[in-house]
């Protein structure tokens, strides 16, 4: 029985499409550099001031870390969702038409 979670070789492959996608050398470029710029002004306004009273722990480390995971995902997730379609691997018929379109006033 399948459920919600199950997952199929369509949603394997679908992974595994936007995964190589975000890794393409000039998008992964351009995600790295806003996780990297984001990470690091985030770092500097929530973090400075325990770095430079020298009170650093684990979790400050964790915080840091998360400074630069996040934008990177977030902004991952913004390549992915203006894609065009001919790089989703659907089929033109499985595209859902805009909603603006062949309809009246």
């Amino acid at each position: 029985m399948k459920g919600p979670f199950t997952r199929t070789a369509r949603h394997d492959s679908s992974l595994h499409e936007m995964l190589a996608y975000c890794a393409r050398p000039s998008h992964l470029r351009r995600t790295a550099t806003i996780a990297l710029l984001v990470g690091l002004l985030l770092t500097v306004v929530n973090q400075l001031q325990v770095f430079l009273e020298g009170q650093v722990t684990a979790a400050t480390w964790a915080r840091c870390a998360a400074n630069f995971v996040i934008p990177l995902v977030v902004s991952n997730l913004g390549l992915l969702s203006g894609r065009p379609q001919s790089d989703r691997g659907g089929t033109a018929s499985e595209v859902e038409p805009f909603a603006g379109t062949g309809g009246s006033k």
